[in-house]
């Protein structure tokens, strides 16, 4: 008889709605995911309609937090003490806080695309063959599988990749800031841990620049009641 030691590559840190988990090594799901779990290379989590799971990678604790309707893998191999990491997704919306890599760049494939990341933050929203990703810091190489075109995705840009081999880059507008805090609240995650972001920094702006910048308020609510108001700015011009 052979045995096989299997190393965790990644720990749950936080779990709400529904979730459902299948190891590696078996063809059964379990349909209760809380924090603690360890996972395995090439582990599968599946969300609901108002699921939300959050893990980190162990070295070097790259978080990803996988919104609702998502199925992905976890594939992570232990070379030196420095996990080679890679996140298969099927269908989901994603978001990535991933570390600077000390090695190989972190993968995050889909049917559609490939994206090459050395450390930065971003989204992803897969679904029916096409891919959105916004980013939010650092810079992101996506690679079109089609057509092997590639693309690199910075902060306040999102770029789309077709299963048809198109790609294109555009600016991330007020819509795509609404949309992504709306996938958040329908996931179940916390009014108050909703993400906010400003498209562009008005932080340095002097008072002639900032009448360019228009406000739109949303506010949020919460299943107990409470409420939250989210300001986004951005340029008119």
């Amino acid at each position: 008889m052979q045995f096989i030691y299997l190393q965790e590559v990644a720990i749950v840190t936080k779990s709400n709605g529904i979730v459902k988990y299948k190891k590696n090594s078996t063809n059964l799901f379990k349909n209760q995911v809380k924090s603690g779990l360890e996972l395995f290379n090439n582990d599968l989590l599946v969300t609901g309609g108002d699921g939300f799971v959050m893990f980190a990678y162990l070295d070097d604790g790259s978080l990803i937090k996988i919104h609702k309707d998502s199925e992905v893998y976890i594939n992570g191999n232990l070379k030196n003490n420095v996990i080679d990491k890679k996140i298969i997704i099927d269908d989901g919306f994603l978001k990535f806080d991933i570390k600077k890599q000390k090695q190989n760049e972190f993968k995050v494939v889909t049917p559609t695309s490939v994206a090459s990341v050395k450390g930065t933050v971003f989204y992803i929203d897969s679904n029916d063959g096409n891919d959105v990703f916004y980013g939010l810091e650092g810079v992101v190489e996506i690679l079109n599988i089609e057509s092997n075109k590639t693309s690199n995705l910075s902060k306040s840009k999102k770029i789309t990749s077709t299963e048809e081999g198109s790609i294109s880059i555009e600016e991330i507008t007020t819509e795509d800031i609404i949309y992504i805090q709306q996938i958040q609240q329908e996931s179940g995650v916390e009014i108050e841990e909703i993400e906010e972001y400003d498209i562009e920094d008005s932080g340095n702006l002097d008072e002639s620049e900032t009448e360019n910048y228009q406000e739109i308020i949303i506010s949020l609510t919460s299943p107990s009641g409470e409420v939250k108001k989210i300001i986004i700015k951005f340029n008119q011009q």
